[in-house]
């Protein structure tokens, strides 16, 4: 804690220290100092302290990376780590408790100290020197070419490294706060919300995830640390960006910014006291490795918060989940996120909780979901539970997996009573799909209904009772195509919603805007238009018709104004659709250059089609054809959204397709009116 004899020393303590060199000799005989408080003596493998050069070598005080609650020396492929630690004592300071820690190096020796007293002792082999291009992580154990590994959650107090190996009576004599003597080469006392290095060995620093200085200390949440060094060009690795990503409030096909996100793929959401918070499975390098987020007041304007969860040591990916309120949380206040990784040949579930929905941490392996061999595949797909409330109590799940064929299963089902112990039971019975992935699944009225993913296509399955057996919906089987995947149901008290993501053709990946769940009275299942997406009309634009006589519209007439298509459109207005199937159809042309661009054409019934399309009206040809099998009458009401190369078309706020652009739109709009001037009417439109 502060005292308040401190501050009146601890200026003239650090002018009397001098900067660091520009080229320091190598640091090899050291110790690593710090006091701490454990979140949890469960976590594996998170270091309170690393230093780590370039080539990723590295020194660490870790905790229960071998051994669950033993502190370790950490080092790059356990080259300074002693492996047997069975005689080792175990932690037993709880989360309220500081603990000293410190490991010295002198030599080819090995010392870890537990508030001054000797821990464990025993020879290194050839020891490590760091040189200029050294890094200090607090709250990580590694970060380099495999990306953030080890995270550390808890408190701490004070942080240090000496250029020399210190003794047990020096030790002991440290206290948090304090200067010592010998000074240290670096050191960060996080007084005054200060995450600094007083001594200025590594002036650069900065905060990632959720880290933050509070009270004296820095607090971890397990999915965040503290990256400080000699040169702020030192703070990067390859892909990254050396400055913090643009959090600024985004609308209409948000998409994750931070380079330790990277791209998106699969979201999901949840509600709570009016805040929308969006989660979605991403990958920063080669594989899925993390799960990220933003948050939004009102479904439509979305704010960047950035990784939450990352894979653990080993994985080789990622799987997605979906997070649900705990069955106690009148008691406990806690929610709960599911979440797979993959790891050698098999693929199982883990869990996370929170009590805020920003700040998640990682639960034990005590929890981890494995494959029921009665019924599923061992080394089969286990992924992604999705959770419904269970008669009685508790819940009921469905998740994909790959159920053993005389089962007559597409997907795993299974209980809960307490949100995380899972019991998996005989996979519900499903005709009219092949193997995929389950999105979600609610209850609707009296049927359920589930959004069943055969990529790149999400299909519905209906069944009146939850253990099934599930069919094949008769009409609008596919519920949503094109370029876009994975929708999600979003249960909100003005009526059940759909999320999902859309793919852009250069592979990045954007959150769609929210739907609306329809049901007809025969009970088919559309997507349709939320009208909290208005709120994206925040300033009308004035559109005018092409100012050319009936007979000298062309085939393509183009409307003014030209619009802005990085910040987006919304435009509306009625289409008088075609008699007859032999009838030409109508609607609308995206130019992308000045001779190309995108038709959406719309026949007879409401059917649609989307693809190329010169700009003097031939060529066209369908790379998308929809029919939503709803009665349109002879006019209907439409909606076009437009950003990039992203779009939505509705007729009479019922969703017909989301589509890719093979470029970014130019912002050129026209009409395609088939000789009829009356075609398209009341033409309207605002910018988000």
């Amino acid at each position: 804690m502060k005292q308040l004899y401190l501050f009146a020393i601890l200026p003239l303590f650090l002018l009397a220290i001098a900067d660091a060199a520009s080229e320091d000799p190598p640091l090899r005989d050291k110790t690593l100092v710090a006091w701490v408080a454990a979140g949890n003596l469960t976590q594996q493998g998170g270091s309170v302290l690393t230093l780590i050069d370039k080539a990723g070598r590295f020194d660490a005080i870790v905790l229960g990376e071998l051994a669950q609650g033993k502190w370790m020396a950490g080092s790059d492929f356990f080259r300074r780590t002693h492996r047997d630690q069975a005689n080792w004592p175990l932690e037993s300071a709880g989360p309220n408790t500081l603990v000293q820690l410190a490991i010295t190096y002198r030599g080819d020796q090995v010392t870890l100290f537990r508030n001054g007293e000797e821990y464990a002792v025993y020879p290194m082999g050839r020891a490590q020197s760091f040189g200029d291009d050294a890094t200090v992580l607090i709250g990580l154990r590694y970060i380099g070419e495999m990306g953030e590994i080890g995270f550390f959650t808890g408190a701490i107090e004070d942080v240090r490294i000496y250029d020399t190996a210190l003794n047990a009576r020096q030790l002991g004599a440290l206290i948090p706060n304090r200067p010592s003597d010998p000074k240290p080469l670096a050191w960060w006392t996080f007084e005054d919300g200060k995450a600094e290095d007083f001594m200025r060995t590594f002036p650069a620093c900065r905060l990632e995830g959720n880290a933050k200085v509070a009270d004296g200390k820095l607090v971890l949440d397990g999915n965040s640390y503290l990256w400080a060094a000699k040169d702020a060009k030192l703070l990067t690795i390859e892909g990254e960006e050396e400055t913090p990503f643009d959090a600024g409030v985004q609308t209409l096909f948000y998409k994750a910014r931070s380079k330790r996100t990277g791209n998106m793929w699969d979201t999901w959401l949840y509600l709570h006291q009016g805040n929308y918070y969006l989660y979605y499975l991403a990958k920063a390098r080669d594989q899925w490795d993390n799960i990220s987020m933003a948050r939004s007041p009102d479904g439509v304007h979305w704010t960047e918060i950035g990784r939450v969860l990352s894979m653990g040591r080993g994985v080789t990916w990622m799987g997605t989940g979906s997070t649900w309120k705990s069955p106690d949380f009148a008691k406990d206040g806690k929610f709960f996120m599911n979440f797979s990784e993959w790891k050698g040949p098999r693929q199982t579930i883990f869990f996370a909780e929170s009590k805020d929905l920003v700040h998640w941490t990682r639960l034990g392996n005590d929890y981890e979901f494995v494959q029921d061999e009665r019924w599923y595949e061992k080394n089969g797909r286990w992924d992604c539970i999705w959770t419904i409330p269970r008669p009685g109590g508790g819940l009921y799940g469905y998740w994909t997996a790959t159920p053993k064929a005389e089962t007559g299963g597409r997907f795993g089902f299974g209980e809960t009573l307490d949100g995380i112990t899972w019991k998996a039971l005989p996979p519900p019975k499903v005709s009219g799909v092949r193997e995929g992935e389950v999105g979600a699944i609610e209850r609707i009225g009296d049927m359920y209904y589930m959004m069943f993913g055969t990529h790149p296509t999400m299909v519905t399955l209906v069944a009146d009772l939850p253990e099934g057996p599930f069919v094949a919906a008769r009409k609008n089987f596919c519920l949503l195509a094109g370029h876009t995947y994975f929708s999600r149901f979003f249960p909100t008290p003005d009526g059940m919603l759909v999320n999902h993501h859309s793919i852009a053709r250069d592979g990045q990946v954007y959150f769609g805007t929210l739907k609306s769940a329809l049901l007809d009275d025969a009970g088919t299942l559309r997507l349709g238009w939320w009208k909290g997406n208005d709120k994206l009309k925040e300033e009308a634009v004035a559109v005018k018709p092409p100012a050319l006589r009936p007979e000298e519209l062309p085939t393509v007439a183009m409307i003014e104004p030209e619009f802005d298509p990085r910040r987006g459109l919304i435009l509306e207005g009625t289409l008088k659709l075609p008699a007859a199937k032999e009838s030409p159809p109508v609607g609308l042309f995206l130019a992308q250059g000045n001779d190309s661009g995108t038709a959406i054409l719309v026949h007879a019934g409401g059917i649609a089609e989307l693809g190329p399309m010169r700009a003097d009206g031939t060529g066209f040809k369908a790379e998308d054809r929809i029919d939503r099998e709803w009665p349109f009458g002879p006019t209907a009401r439409f909606r076009l959204l437009l950003k990039g190369s992203l779009i939505e078309f509705y007729l009479e706020d019922l969703l017909i397709d989301c589509y890719s652009l093979p470029q970014g739109a130019s912002g050129r709009i026209g009409i395609l009116q088939a000789g009829d001037p009356a075609a398209l009417t009341a033409l309207k439109a605002w910018c988000p």
